[in-house]
């Protein structure tokens, strides 16, 4: 059993400084506690089960199966009953299953934090009540195993890409970059909703509804190019979708990201990741009377 969580320079863990660094700074000061965090959040997730780690594999598995069946067997046959040729003939194309499962992957990173978020402070009680703890750091260790489920479900989607598609385009080496702006606009989702729902309990289910609202209106189930004209602009209000399309451009089109789409991006997270952290910031100090 590991010895107990130690805290770096716990002197200065409250959050005074607003700066735009000041989250790379806490992160740099409580590395060590962030990375012994998320090997905690990870050892828990699948302590006790039968299988252990195995399910992080079993998972995307089953659901790489199912949607080869529904999206490449089951609505192929659909749209050729209809008469619908060019349909069906789009979807063995672009091999929806393939594209499909590519854009879940990311959706999962970002529910699983953005789904925890509401009840982190809740769940760490005892650290809320240290003073000197650095609560800023939890979504870190959130992320951390957001992370690890996203790199086993990327492995077993490699895998199957392989094998289906060949050699991927150059272009693959560019998904770290498209990832990138859809994790700092996370951590600050997270600081944000960690924070209110420690004061207001329904945010876990507010948040739950937003969740599945966001799913099924950015192009995870659908090419961009499906929806009605008059209403694709709206999708690009979900967080997700931009980085979606993006997603599907380096992996299958081999096509580079048009770079002012993906700075104005980075640029639209980092606002938010700031926002979160200087919400957090002033909202914290009655974290301790909430709980």
């Amino acid at each position: 059993m590991g010895s107990p969580l130690t805290i770096r320079n716990s002197a200065d863990a409250p959050v005074s400084d607003l700066s735009p660094l000041q989250p790379l700074v806490s992160l740099y000061r409580h590395r060590d506690l962030v990375l012994r965090l998320g090997r905690r959040d990870i050892e828990a997730r699948y302590r006790g089960s039968a299988l252990g780690l195995v399910w992080a594999i079993i998972q995307p598995l089953v659901l790489l199966g199912v949607y080869t069946f529904v999206f490449g067997v089951v609505f192929k046959m659909r749209a050729t009953k209809l008469g619908l040729d060019e349909a069906a003939a789009a979807i063995n194309e672009a091999n929806f299953a393939m594209t499909l499962f590519a854009g879940l992957i990311l959706y999962n990173l970002f529910s699983d934090c953005v789904g925890r978020a509401p009840n982190i402070l809740r769940q760490n009680v005892t650290f809320v009540k240290k003073i000197v703890f650095p609560l800023e750091v939890l979504p870190w260790s959130t992320m951390i195993m957001a992370i690890f489920n996203a790199m086993v479900a990327t492995v077993v989607f490699a895998v199957f890409y392989a094998f289906i598609e060949g050699v991927p385009p150059v272009t693959v080496l560019l998904v770290p970059v498209v990832v990138f702006p859809v994790i700092i606009m996370v951590l600050g989702l997270c600081w944000i909703l960690m924070s209110v729902g420690l004061y207001l309990q329904d945010t876990q289910q507010i948040v739950g509804l937003i969740l599945m609202i966001a799913l099924f209106t950015c192009p995870i189930f659908y090419p961009l190019w499906m929806v009605p004209e008059a209403y694709r602009a709206w999708l690009y209000l979900n967080p997700l979708t931009a980085a979606i399309e993006m997603l599907r451009e380096v992996l299958f089109a081999g096509v580079i990201p048009d770079p002012w789409t993906w700075l104005i991006y980075l640029g639209g997270s980092i606002v938010v990741a700031w926002i979160g952290w200087m919400w957090f910031a002033v909202t914290r100090r009655g974290f301790a009377d909430a709980v």
